[in-house]
């Protein structure tokens, strides 16, 4: 009986390991995935083989090496090498490997290094889609020793759907191009709302910046060409809980917002706690800067068909603060009505639905809509048909990760968390998930 209770306890300890390490994964990609896409639109590395290089290399952020160095793709110092330096074990003792000032600074130097490295130059005459011709590329061109090295980043690519940063990485590169073009004046021209004229295209593009600092005078350059001054006439900035924010006018994308304002994607969509791809509603608040943790009032009420993330970006207030301050479920929603605070913790949650009662208090109020007709929810297009007759709801269990529950039900990751609008790969035990019809 002992032996079986003994290999009972080792399984479930080895399953609670494994979720926790797919959750960790999970975490660090949402946390890099935003710099992986600038670098790829910047260098034209796939995205995908930048976040599979940075997991395997870094384990997933855990190694001491990424901790104390920010180094997340294992750089040695090599002899140009003049910043600080991280001394450790590796194919041989006390090798020197490069220190960065953040973890992004690390991102950007794994692409100089591919760039300006001769060996790896066969790399950039590969399809940017082709993420196995890559992997294998970069174990031909010695980035590794590990002879399963390029067999360890396909497999992590497939495993957690990295491909779709890809296909999202291009469509940006695509629309930067056509920005770019001196003789595609209308897509030139800001799709912020704006009396700016078109310039001619000055924009320094190459060679690529190989330190940080020419990087930085290389952003310079291109923000007095693009500069949004002009635009400020129809964009007035204004301030919404002392931070800067401009008015949405149609569905414009975060991309756009990022060109405009001389800002990181990264940093668009953080602001405004938004997920890849998604838009902004046209009359919501855009922030070019981080909202607080606290509110300029005390409470805030919830209006009919208001989400949490819609009452994040009317007052300004982070939408992770506003769940901890509000006790609320992670993705619930308020009833209208009820009473949110924006500065002190309650003492006890207001009344909530489900994201999925949330939706379908929507389409219950709205006008009965035609059979294609659609209701934008925090920037998801929902089909009010779907939410009318019923969507598959799953409720989330204590060992639930979403990349388990996206295997179960034979979707993705990406597609749980559009659906769900979640701003977090964490899950809370009871939590109701939309998945499906």
């Amino acid at each position: 009986m002992k032996p079986l209770l003994t290999i009972i306890c080792t399984f479930v300890l080895i399953q609670c390991a494994l979720s926790q390490a797919r959750q960790d994964v999970l975490c660090y990609i949402e946390k890099y995935k935003g710099v992986a896409l600038e670098e790829m639109m910047r260098c034209k590395i796939p995205a995908s083989i930048t976040l599979a290089q940075g997991l395997h290399e870094s384990s997933y952020g855990k190694s001491k090496l990424s901790c104390e160095a920010n180094n997340h793709f294992g750089i040695k110092c090599k002899s140009d090498w003049d910043g600080k330096k991280f001394i450790q074990n590796d194919d041989a003792p006390n090798e020197c490997f490069r220190v960065y000032e953040h973890a992004e600074d690390s991102y950007a130097d794994h692409s100089d290094f591919l760039i300006t490295r001769s060996r790896y130059a066969v790399l950039f005459q590969l399809p940017i889609t082709d993420y196995k011709a890559w992997a294998h590329g970069l174990k031909d061109a010695g980035y590794a020793t590990n002879p399963k090295y390029a067999e360890i980043l396909i497999k992590t690519i497939q495993d957690y759907d990295l491909t779709e940063f890809d296909k999202l990485g291009l469509a940006m590169i695509e629309q930067h191009e056509k920005l770019m073009d001196p003789n595609n004046t209308e897509a030139r021209q800001p799709l912020l709302a704006s009396t700016e004229q078109p310039v001619k295209n000055t924009v320094t593009t190459a060679p690529l910046s190989t330190t940080k600092k020419e990087r930085a005078e290389k952003q310079t350059a291109n923000a007095k060409v693009f500069a949004p001054a002009a635009s400020a006439a129809n964009q007035k900035e204004y301030s919404v809980n002392g931070c800067k924010v401009i008015k949405a006018q149609g569905g414009v994308d975060p991309l756009t917002v990022a060109f405009n304002y001389q800002m990181q994607y990264a940093q668009v969509l953080a602001f405004n706690d938004l997920n890849d791809g998604e838009h902004f509603k046209d009359g919501e608040n855009i922030f070019l800067q981080s909202k607080k943790a606290r509110g300029a009032e005390a409470n805030y009420v919830a209006q009919p068909g208001e989400s949490m993330h819609d009452i994040s970006q009317k007052t300004g207030v982070k939408l992770k603060d506003l769940y901890q301050k509000n006790l609320m479920v992670l993705n619930d929603q308020p009833v209208a009505g009820e009473s949110i605070a924006l500065q002190e913790k309650r003492s006890a949650a207001p009344r909530t639905m489900a994201y999925s009662e949330f939706l379908k208090s929507l389409a219950a109020n709205t006008a009965k809509p035609s059979s294609t007709e659609t209701t934008t929810t925090n920037n998801n297009l929902i089909k009010k048909s779907d939410v009318q007759q019923g969507t598959q709801q799953y409720t989330v269990g204590p060992s639930d990760t979403l990349y388990s529950i996206a295997k179960r039900f034979n979707t993705s990751v990406q597609q749980i968390c559009a659906l769900n609008n979640l701003q977090s790969p964490d899950l809370q035990p009871g939590q109701t998930l939309v998945i499906g019809k």
